[in-house]
């Protein structure tokens, strides 16, 4: 990393509080049961889990509004929760965080989606347990949540989409979204899951990690990177590849961005996607969508994401930090 480089990234982080980012999707409360297993359970061999304590924190579209949030940034979060015991942790934790949380849809008929992590001593993992409707949100709820996007359409900078194929991002949704957005001249920045991209067609920008490219395009791990990001611009005229230890790829028809991880340990990599779009929504804002300064950014703050247990929204000492790193370590190369 060069002196240029650094300084762009540091005065970018200045003008986080400048932006306004709307983040629509599936809202997950991740809830961990830390404790000691000791001894099998008489009743099969399995583990029993002593607990200790409980934590909660914010998943899916929840993290990456969290993240935008936590860099002083304006986010708003669209979605559904139920409504239940666990929806009051859920937007406890979002006003806590300085999320606006006046688009967030309770619905009776599901519940908030939450997964338990059962974590043992020395952050072994032990199961996770999913509570969830995977039935799509009905048409009123999905009408309710275009109304609240044309609502404040005007006064957002970009517009993120954040699938974790739950409930909430319908093809119908998206196709509307897609043409709003279009409408009013606003940037829609996809984080996709699961084998069929054809719903998100017409998005700016797709953010897929390479696992989900290779599903995607039924490609085998052999397949240059480039002939992957060709078959994805059928879907968006962006392509982003993230390619966990491996770095990222950018592609978009001409131009080609090839970046190498940070190198770092790992001790979780949950949450380390949506942390990444978090700060790509929030470099290309603050850059004016220069993807030689955005890139980098999301880059070292998914870096940051994966030193901890859980999601958790970065703060701006911890991605300098890792940036004053980079800038060091690329010195003392250089130097050698």
């Amino acid at each position: 990393m060069d002196k240029t480089l650094k300084k762009k990234l540091f005065d970018l982080m200045d003008k986080f509080n400048e932006s306004k980012i709307l983040v629509v999707g599936d809202v997950i409360l991740d809830e961990y049961l830390w404790g000691l297993a000791n001894r099998l359970s008489p009743e099969a061999p399995v583990p029993v889990l002593e607990v200790k304590r409980k934590t909660y924190l914010l998943g899916g579209a929840a993290n990456v509004a969290n993240n935008i949030a936590a860099m002083g940034a304006k986010a708003m979060l669209c979605g559904v929760i139920g409504d239940d015991l666990y929806s009051n942790v859920v937007l406890d934790l979002l006003k806590n965080n300085k999320v606006n949380t006046d688009f967030i849809i309770k619905d009776k008929t599901r519940p908030t989606t939450v997964k338990t992590r059962l974590i043992a001593q020395n952050n072994r993992h032990l199961a996770r347990v999913d509570s969830e409707s995977l039935d799509l949100i009905s048409d009123d709820i999905s009408k309710q949540i275009f109304g609240y996007v044309e609502k404040v359409i005007d006064d957002i900078d970009l517009i993120i989409l954040s699938d974790y194929i739950i409930s909430v991002l319908s093809s119908n949704l998206i196709k509307d979204i897609v043409k709003l957005a279009n409408r009013h001249d606003k940037i829609v920045l996809m984080d996709p899951k699961g084998q069929d991209f054809s719903k998100y067609e017409g998005v700016d920008i797709l953010v897929p990690n390479i696992e989900e490219a290779l599903i995607a395009t039924k490609s085998s791990k052999t397949k240059p990177i480039k002939k992957i990001a060709e078959a994805l611009r059928k879907i968006a005229d962006k392509v982003i590849i993230t390619k966990s230890s491996k770095g990222v790829y950018y592609f978009d028809g001409a131009d080609e961005i090839n970046l190498d991880a940070f190198p770092t340990e790992v001790v979780d990599a949950t949450g380390a996607g949506g942390s990444f779009v978090a700060f790509l929504g929030l470099g290309l804002v603050g850059s004016k969508f220069d993807y030689n300064v955005a890139l980098p950014l999301a880059n070292y703050a998914a870096a940051a994401a994966v030193r901890k247990v859980g999601t958790f929204a970065i703060k701006p000492v911890q991605l300098k930090e890792i940036i004053d790193v980079a800038y060091n370590n690329a010195g003392a190369a250089i130097g050698k």
